[in-house]
């Protein structure tokens, strides 16, 4: 496909079944992706041509790119581990959308394994979740995960298990009755022992003669964060310890939920893999690669457990974001220096936006219409948004009523700058009141 691999890493499974098995097990290729979020309609405009938003185009070719991939490359499985649409409740466009591409892979005789990530779930408890529908349809090699379960899938190349832990909604928990009642960071604990042990238990009901994949949409404690994913899950949702799900039963453990590509375990068994997202959100995902893993399970006869794992890690040509950052300086035309800076970026087909700042007191305005002449190559202008540098303001010194008329005064002009260079003469002029109301006082005196 002229498509570039990267990042590429070797597992060694470390158990030990009799020779026997060997004939049983043959080269599986899966490709794994997740975190599709169609629908997303940021940074985009309307296509009269067809009607649908810039964005839904750009998540639904990327997708197009990685089924292209399954289907010239003849992988055996396509696994899918969550949030496939931004809501649950897609727009019959969006559904549209992945309709049409899952169609081609039931053409290519492709099985597909949908998990249910947080973002196909519905808050309501016993409602459909957005990917039902393709359960519900029984097409033939689509499998939808929306409780924890173990799938036998048949592939051109053998079966494969997949153990899969859909996102893990409170909403469920909250119908038995001894969670009902608990406060919400109890119920997040509660959660994460739950998969913990479900991940142990499906470990120990799996067939060791099998390839073995764990399929899920959580969030592990090691993973790093896309930009404002970390706001959004630290504190709310469970987490889980690579160790937990690093079980050495698994041969590959494919996750969703995180849109950055990562390995959690690497150059360990078994790989525990984010593949990220297919497109870029938002610009706190401006410098990341976004695609998909192909994972290949293979015989190993030499091996303790007869098998290895590899993966690689294949990007797609997902949407460019990119930021103008630059400093403007005093005495500086800010117009001109932003219309500079434009020029030396390739902005082709790119969202952008420009962060430029400028020096206190600034007031030339800059020339908006020239400035988007400058970045008339862009897919989109997100924002130019102009940052003032703030004026360090002298903190002001506390005047009390204890103070003696003398400190009093120092304090006072040590607040006021343009009272600094006649301090001695406010002082002695104040000396000489002080003095003149002190006579006052005792003349008075004197006459009762």
């Amino acid at each position: 496909m002229g498509i570039p691999l990267v990042h590429h890493y070797i597992y060694i499974i470390a158990a030990s079944p009799s020779l026997a098995l060997f004939s049983q097990i043959m080269a599986l290729n899966l490709l794994h992706f997740a975190d599709l979020h169609l629908g997303v309609e940021n940074y985009g405009r309307i296509d009269p041509s067809t009607g649908l938003h810039s964005r839904v185009r750009d998540f639904a070719a990327s997708l197009a790119t990685a089924f292209d991939f399954a289907i010239e490359e003849e992988v055996d499985l396509v696994l899918f581990a969550g949030d496939m649409y931004k809501t649950c409740d897609p727009t019959p466009t969006h559904q549209r959308e992945f309709a049409l591409q899952l169609h081609r892979l039931q053409e290519a005789r492709i099985p597909i394994v949908l998990i249910v990530g947080n973002h196909d779930a519905p808050v309501a408890f016993g409602k459909a979740t957005s990917i039902d529908i393709f359960s519900d349809l029984q097409l033939a090699g689509t499998y939808v995960v929306r409780r924890p379960e173990i799938l036998r899938v048949e592939t051109a190349n053998g079966p494969v298990q997949i153990a899969g832990l859909p996102w893990p909604t409170r909403n469920i928990l909250r119908t038995h009755d001894e969670y009902r009642e608990l406060p919400q960071e109890e119920i997040t604990a509660a959660i994460q022992e739950i998969c913990a042990a479900q991940i142990d238990e499906f470990a120990r009901q799996l067939d060791p003669a099998v390839p073995a994949v764990l399929a899920g949409h959580l969030a592990a404690v090691d993973a790093v964060f896309s930009g404002s994913e970390r706001t959004a899950i630290i504190g709310h949702d469970p987490l889980l310890l690579t160790s937990t799900l690093a079980n050495p039963s698994y041969d590959y453990i494919a996750l969703g939920h995180i849109h950055k590509y990562q390995d959690l375990n690497r150059g360990q068994h078994p790989p525990v893999v984010y593949s990220g997202s297919l497109e870029r959100i938002d610009f706190g995902e401006e410098k990341e690669d976004k695609g998909f893993c192909l994972v290949n399970i293979e015989d190993a006869p030499d091996m303790p457990r007869g098998r290895a794992t590899t993966f690689e890690f294949v990007p797609v040509p997902a949407r460019r974001f990119t930021t103008i950052r630059l400093q403007v300086g005093e005495g500086e035309d800010a117009t001109e220096r932003i219309v500079a800076a434009c020029a030396d970026i390739d902005l082709t087909n790119a969202v952008v936006r420009v962060l430029y700042d400028l020096p206190a007191g600034y007031a030339v305005p800059v020339d908006l219409q020239q400035v988007r002449q400058a970045l008339a190559a862009a897919y989109h202008i997100a924002s130019i948004q102009p940052r003032f540098a703030t004026v360090e303001r002298q903190r002001r010194a506390e005047i009390t009523e204890d103070l003696g008329l003398g400190d009093a005064l120092d304090r006072y002009i040590d607040n006021s700058a343009d009272l600094q260079e006649h301090r001695q003469e406010l002082k002695n002029y104040a000396l000489q009141l002080e003095r003149e109301l002190d006579l006052g006082e005792a003349a008075e005196g004197n006459d009762v």
